[in-house]
């Protein structure tokens, strides 16, 4: 926008430098004549050269004259070809000032049309201009006046008389070239008649100097007497500048170029260039901006649009040096101003073919890519330019970008810009580099509001700072400032009472159903930063035929799709009106199974789309060690830290949806005792909060439960032999699972407390530490939960009670390393051995063998002769579900003959 204004300008400028200086013909035969038509000559000045001064403007320019062509009066030959189109094209950072002179001191069209007998005001006259014709054997000095304008594209009018033509200069801003800006001043069909040779002009820096009061010949008295000086005329304004020299001393003071086409080959032109002197003095330039930041809400963590606007006061009269124009912006907002990732629903980017980069005409950028209106304040400009910012198509590495746009007043302004957003703060800088040289007076932008708007503000009250740096054309040092703004609005924010809500979509008691939950937080509140997930007791899940996402897959979230067991739906942002992902038509979310992570035995692996809008950031991978309680097999998911940022845009987590959806994974307890599904949360600031979710299967009791026990006794049958015992459990499928049991072994066994040589303490057992002397036995369990049974030790562990614990300790494979301690008690009862496992996690057993050993590490003495009678042990089974079964299973030994089994 400020290449925009010098543009405007230089427009001005250059009309009035359609002054040509006539030189001699080149005297070359030509065949056809036009052949020979082109630029003699192309010369331009100013009369000081000092940065930001208020310069008069010579421009001259003359066609090549056949020189067998037959003299006028003047000695001028006729040009190989009439004129038809004049271009002109003045450098960037040379401005003027066209409204300066204001609607009453322009002249219409109407009153330059008198010709000779022309009406213009005093005040409109911008400069003089020397014409001469080949066609009139006089060479005049014509008053150049500023128009009014006539709209569209063009910027800026200026007329003259040339004899008796009215002639206009058309001044338009060249957009199609980026970092240009500057203006080209068009006349266009001049009439053929006249024979156009050489024009000469000079613009005023200050048109109404006294200086050019003699100056104001009217056209009827240059057609007339041929006037070069008239009668003192004041303008009857005051002395404003009207022409402004560039604020940069770098390299030349540009170059100004002039095209010109003939009738004879309309649109082949020939072009000629001139260059001006340096600018010097840029050190003495003043630079004093400032700027102001409001936030449109101030209320706490809300979505806010933001006012920012820029200034630079104007200087004070034509008697001192403009300041010097802005050429870099550095904008740091204020740390906890971030990115809404609501805004992003339903945003679009512009590309640079629907800015139409490079192209002087009105921009196609979509209205869902509007960030922020914009305008303009360029004294060049009739009243304030309108436009607007678009977020830019992002590219890889850097994806926040931005257009300034202004399709307004005929000027056509598309700068590119940069938001360079902080990945671990989220902090905020703009950045717009390369400003065309354009006084500007000030700029205002107007990010949208409500509950759509791009930003949110800090999550607590107090007032913030936004740091800036504004870089001058001059050269003479980037000025900085900070610029506070206050949130003090719904300051009672910053709880953290986030909600937990979890179940199966069946509820029914052993059925497999998909199991979700769903953690919501409050607008306002602190966000998490860490989630474990303790599912109800009794819940399991079917791992038989699912493989695992393991290793560089597991990491990057590139795993395969048969071992995805469920999906995530993430809400986040701020205000009413979250961003929720996936997005509809994008890439979906998934929960695949993965295997031993961070001393679990198993994990679970997120992959969410970083999708938000026209951004596709990749996929955030969130991985959950799933831990399994050794005693109730209660699962707990703790997922790692959940991210906070994603590519610099805060992640204010609103929603935290998970369904484990695959089928027949999860199984539901068969118990119908209510339970629940607890949360522990953790927010960024520390605070924990426990929210839980009951849950409670149904039609329980209508489960069977049907358990069967086999007893065997191996080795010596003689009264005080030391057999091994083989105990085997099975569970028919789909009934109800153990809760406890008890077996009291026949009298005709006992313990010998003389083979109990080790026991292992329960620190060792904690430990994983427990002595080899203390195994007595082995188990196993089988499970269709998994495709390989649990399996591991029996100890004789340490105990509160008169006689050591004896504890299975069931290990999975070492593709899922579950460990399941079943604790029983030991004593005595009738006088013989009772073992009592008072609390079974609620998990399917197939069947459960538990052998313990015989001989001199037998704990097992034979009080009687086994083979004299049957012997029957007593087992009591308690099912989930309430049920009770007792049993007398017979015990089994070597004595007895094959297909005698009693049970």
């Amino acid at each position: 926008m400020r290449r925009f204004g010098r543009a405007l300008a230089a427009v001005v400028l250059a009309a009035t430098a359609f002054a040509v200086a006539a030189q001699g013909a080149v005297g070359a035969e030509c065949e056809p004549r036009s052949a020979c038509f082109g630029l003699q000559s192309v010369a331009a000045g100013i009369s000081t050269h000092e940065a930001g001064a208020h310069p008069d403007l010579t421009l001259s320019f003359a066609v090549k004259q056949d020189p067998a062509s037959e003299p006028n009066a003047f000695g001028l030959h006729e040009s190989y070809a009439p004129v038809r189109d004049v271009r002109l094209e003045t450098p960037p950072g040379l401005v003027g000032e066209p409204n300066v002179l204001g609607v009453p001191q322009q002249c219409t069209v109407e009153e330059l049309a008198k010709a000779q007998n022309a009406e213009c005001p005093n005040g409109s006259q911008v400069g003089i201009t020397k014409v001469s014709l080949y066609g009139f054997d006089f060479t005049v000095t014509e008053p150049i006046y500023m128009m009014t304008p006539p709209g569209g594209d063009v910027v800026a009018r200026l007329g003259l008389v040339a004899g008796v033509f009215p002639t206009f200069i058309d001044l338009k801003v060249r957009s199609e070239k980026q970092n240009d800006y500057g203006l080209t001043a068009e006349i266009s069909d001049t009439s053929p008649l006249g024979g156009f040779v050489q024009i000469d002009s000079t613009l005023w820096g200050v048109p109404a100097a006294k200086e050019h009061d003699t100056e104001r010949c009217t056209p009827k008295e240059v057609f007339n007497s041929g006037c070069t000086e008239s009668p003192p005329r004041p303008p009857g304004s005051l002395p404003l500048s009207f022409l402004i020299n560039p604020t940069s001393c770098e390299g030349s003071g540009g170059e100004v170029a002039v095209s010109v086409d003939s009738w004879i080959e309309p649109g082949r032109f020939v072009t000629g260039k001139a260059t001006l002197p340096p600018i010097t003095g840029c050190d003495k330039l003043h630079f004093n901006p400032s700027l102001s930041v409001e936030p449109t809400s101030h209320r706490a963590a809300a979505p806010t649009g933001l006012e920012l606007s820029y200034r630079l006061p104007a200087p004070g009269g034509v008697g001192v040096l403009e300041s010097s124009e802005l050429k870099d912006i550095r904008i740091d907002l204020p740390r906890g101003l971030a990115t809404n990732t609501g805004s992003a629903d339903g945003l679009e980017t512009c590309s640079a073919a629907q800015v139409r980069f490079g192209e002087a005409v009105n921009s196609e950028c979509p209205d869902a890519a509007k960030l922020a209106d914009a305008e303009f304040d360029i004294p060049a400009l009739p009243r304030r330019m309108k436009g607007a910012i678009y977020l830019r198509e992002p590219e890889p590495g850097d994806p926040f970008r931005i257009w300034v746009v202004a399709d307004d007043l005929g000027a056509h302004v598309k700068l590119p810009g940069d938001l360079e957003v902080d990945k671990a703060t989220g902090q905020i800088r703009s950045v717009v580099m390369d400003l065309p040289q354009v006084p500007v007076r000030e700029v205002k932008l107007l990010f949208k509001s409500g509950f759509r708007a791009p930003l949110v503000n800090p999550q607590t009250c107090g007032t913030y700072l936004t740091h800036w740096e504004f870089t001058p054309w001059s050269g003479t040092g980037t000025v900085v400032g900070d610029t506070p703004m206050t949130i003090n609005e719904g300051c009672a924010t910053g709880g953290f009472s986030p909600t937990l809500s979890a179940g199966a979509t069946d509820v029914g008691g052993g059925v497999h159903s998909p199991f979700l939950f769903t953690i919501s937080r409050e607008d306002g509140e602190q966000n998490p930063a860490g989630l474990d997930i303790a599912l109800p007791k009794g819940l399991a899940a079917t791992f038989v035929g699912i493989p695992r996402c393991e290793g560089v897959d597991a990491e990057t979230g590139a795993c395969p799709a048969n071992s995805r067991i469920g999906k995530v739906v993430v809400a986040a942002g701020s205000g009413p009106d979250p961003l929720w992902v996936p997005q509809a038509g994008k890439r979906p979310t998934a929960v695949y199974l993965s295997g031993p992570y961070k001393g679990a035995p198993l994990s679970i692996v997120a992959v969410v789309p970083k999708q938000a809008g026209p951004f596709d950031f990749g996929d955030e991978v969130v991985r959950s060690a799933v831990f399994v309680d050794p005693v109730t097999a209660q699962a707990t998911a703790k997922a790692d830290p959940l991210p906070q940022f994603t590519e610099g845009i805060p992640i204010y987590y609103r929603t935290i949806h998970v369904v484990l959806d695959r089928p027949s994974f999860t199984l539901n307890p068969t118990s119908c005792v209510r339970e629940e599904t607890t949360a522990t949360i953790t927010s960024v600031q520390g605070a924990i909060s426990t929210p839980t979710s009951p849950f409670r299967a149904t039609d329980c009791a209508k489960l069977p439960f049907k358990p069967r026990l086999f007893l065997r006794l191996a080795g010596g049958s003689h009264r005080r032999a030391h057999p091994a015992l083989t105990a085997t459990l099975r569970m028919p499928e789909g009934g109800a699972n153990i809760a406890g049991a008890s077996v009291a072994l026949p009298r005709s066994e006992f313990l010998d407390q003389g083979h109990i040589k080790t026991v292992c303490t329960r620190v060792q057992f904690a430990a994983k530490a427990c002595p080899a002397e203390s195994i007595y036995g082995f188990a196993v369990a089988k499970t269709p939960l998994l495709e390989q049974p649990l399996e591991g030790p029996v100890y004789l562990r340490s105990s509160s009670h008169e006689l050591p614990d004896l504890v299975v300790a069931l290990r999975g494979p070492p593709s899922l390393p579950i460990e399941i301690d079943l604790d029983g008690r030991v004593d005595s009862v009738n006088g013989g051995i009772r073992t009592t496992f008072e609390s079974v996690p609620d998990a399917p057993v197939s069947e459960f063998t538990l052998k313990t050993q015989g001989g001199k590490k037998g704990l097992l003495q034979n009080s009687t002769e086994l083979c004299a009678k049957a012997h029957r042990a007593t087992a009591k089974f308690t099912g989930q579900n309430g049920k009770v079964l007792t049993l007398h299973p017979a015990t089994q030994s070597s004595c007895r003959k094959r297909g005698a089994r009693r049970h």
